[in-house]
């Protein structure tokens, strides 16, 4: 016989005992009860193996997950040490984590450093913001761009950065004395107009810019805002009256005419449609203008005009104008002998215009570089024309080539032919030639 512990009591006992003789402890039945317990024992131990081989097998991460982790990752390490320049990085970074899969966010072992990253970089933002409310000081007029510079970096931050600026009730302490500085200053420029004249102008759109920056809230704050209306109309009306009267005295246009023009139209500009509409002598201003554009045309046209001699002269070259000729034959300088000559298709002539030129530069000049752009004025259209150049001495002529050019110091003759039909030959139709020679525009009446 073998001598075993009661499991109720603790006292010694026979094993073959069916109950304890102490406590009354049913001894069989305990046993059934303590495998039992064993039992359970070791299935929650096997349950918690078995979990915790689940756990790890299901949050193993596969190829393209580890993938993703490691670009997570690498965005966090790259943001670096935090300064005002991190914030794309780490919205970035932010962005890409909140992106992975709860499994692969557990996987990313810096996100703490994020989390510090964000944390810096808002204090960095904050600080910036308290420091510009802080520039703002004794507030005046000209603050008004400092103050709106804070308030425009405050907004733009998040609500985690604007709990971190301390001084913000600083700044709305300097925007509402901004906003009663400015309505002050409205009413001040408004009384300021006073008696309304031609010369109150500039007064008046002061006031008006002054008043037109407000919000309406503050708009509602300026009580003598009537008093800026009736001075621009009454300041209108005197513009209407006095726009009236230069364009009447504007009178007979001549060359002379222009300041006076001017002086008119810049007053019409400056009024307003509703007003431009008032002036009811406007066509005789648009009239006037039309007429001295003609005139200053005519006169320019006369400067640039070449009467037969006449001559001009620029760094390279001299010229002067001998004649033109309509005519199917270009002839030589000399015709009493044996010549060469030009002659027109047959049903083509030419206006042959006659220029003497000499190179007064120190380098031979190309002749074929001297004549520009050339349109002729004839049967009431102006049309762009080629031409043909040629070179006279004697009694040879030769037509100009790319490469053909002339001595400095040397003279000849220059024949610009343009081509135009035959009947130009037996009618007698206005003909006018714009040449650009030697650089400078010029015109030639042919007839």
């Amino acid at each position: 016989m073998a001598m075993i512990q009661c499991p109720e009591c603790g006292k010694e006992i026979s094993n073959t005992a069916k109950a304890c003789p102490n406590c009354g402890y049913p001894l069989q039945k305990g046993k059934k009860q303590l495998s039992i317990k064993w039992i359970g024992i070791v299935a929650a131990v096997a349950l918690l193996i078995f979990g915790s081989i689940l756990f790890v097998l299901s949050n193993k991460l596969s190829d393209m997950e580890q993938k993703e982790v490691d670009y997570v990752t690498a965005a966090i390490s790259n943001i670096g040490e935090v300064n005002i320049q991190s914030g794309s990085k780490i919205a970035e970074a932010e962005k890409l984590y909140n992106e992975l899969s709860k499994k692969c966010q557990h996987h990313v072992a810096n996100y703490k450093e994020l989390l510090e990253a964000r944390e810096t970089y808002n204090d960095y933002k904050a600080k910036e913001t308290s420091e510009l409310i802080d520039q703002i000081g004794d507030i005046t007029l000209d603050d008004h761009m400092i103050i709106n510079e804070a308030k425009k970096s405050y907004d733009a931050l998040s609500e985690e950065q604007k709990k971190l600026v301390k001084n913000y009730e600083q700044l709305i302490a300097a925007i509402e004395k901004i906003t009663d500085l400015e309505i002050e200053n409205a009413k001040s420029k408004i009384a300021a107009i006073g008696t309304v004249t031609l010369e109150s102008e500039d007064v008046i759109k002061e006031a008006r810019a002054s008043y037109d920056k407000l919000t309406e809230d503050e708009k509602s704050e300026i009580e003598n805002y009537n008093d800026l209306e009736n001075a621009e109309n009454e300041y209108e009306q005197l513009a209407v009256n006095n726009c009236i009267s230069l364009i009447d005295s504007i009178g007979i246009v001549t060359l002379d005419s222009k300041s006076k023009i001017d002086e008119a139209q810049k007053m019409y500009n400056s009024l307003s449609k509703k007003s431009q509409e008032k002036v009811t002598n406007y066509l005789m201003l648009t009239n006037a203008s039309s007429e001295y554009a003609k005139l200053a045309k005519e006169e320019e046209d006369k400067e640039k005009t070449l009467n037969q001699g006449d001559s001009f002269s620029t760094s390279n070259w001299e010229v002067t104008y001998k004649k033109a000729n309509i005519t199917a034959k270009i002839l030589p300088n000399n015709t009493s002998g044996y010549y060469i000559y030009y002659y027109a298709n047959d049903d083509e002539t030419f206006i042959d215009i006659i220029f003497q030129i000499k190179n007064v530069n120190t380098d031979i000049l190309k002749i074929e570089d001297m004549i520009g752009n050339c349109e002729v004025e004839y049967d009431g259209n102006i049309i762009k024309k080629n031409y043909g150049l040629y070179t006279s001495s004697g009694s040879h002529i030769d037509k100009v080539y790319m490469w053909d050019g002339l001595d400095a110091l040397d003279s000849t003759t220059l024949h610009v032919a343009i081509n135009m039909p035959r009947e130009l030959q037996t009618n007698d139709k206005s003909v006018i030639v714009k040449l650009t020679i030697a650089g400078e525009e010029k015109i030639i009446k042919v007839r």
